[in-house]
């Protein structure tokens, strides 16, 4: 089975998640966001955790080329759970450009969704030489 190019575009676009992510997490740590300016516990619980979050999305971008269904599901659960913690949040600019790096790729994930399903064909004949 040939690999669409919207699994291409998905990658892409976790990876833009995982940047955003990440950016937001160093903003955060440096003090920088308004939100988070005091040295407090939730300021580091919050960038320890964006930059968490910038990792699992980068390690699941990278994984999602390999036809492994865990990492789908896992990229599936994590997207879904982001969009809804995003729609429970006060939709700003800002979160509606979020809710759409988010939206997008999980949309393309479902569409995809035999692609990432299927066993790629070396393994499908690896375990018919088996």
């Amino acid at each position: 089975m040939t690999r669409p190019q919207t699994v291409t575009a998905t990658r892409l676009l976790i990876l833009a998640l995982a940047l955003f992510w990440l950016a937001f997490g160093l903003t955060v740590a440096v003090g920088a966001h308004p939100s988070y300016r005091d040295a407090s516990v939730i300021r580091w619980a919050m960038a320890g955790g964006a930059l968490c979050a910038a990792a699992i999305l980068a390690a699941l971008a990278n994984q999602l080329a390999l036809h492994r269904p865990l990492t789908y599901w896992l990229a599936v659960v994590l997207l879904g759970a982001m969009t809804l913690g995003g729609l429970l949040d006060q939709l700003g600019l800002a979160d509606v450009i979020f809710l759409a790096i988010n939206v997008i790729p999980l949309a393309l994930l479902v569409r995809d969704r035999n692609w990432y399903l299927t066993p790629p064909p070396e393994a499908a004949q690896d375990r018919r030489t088996a």
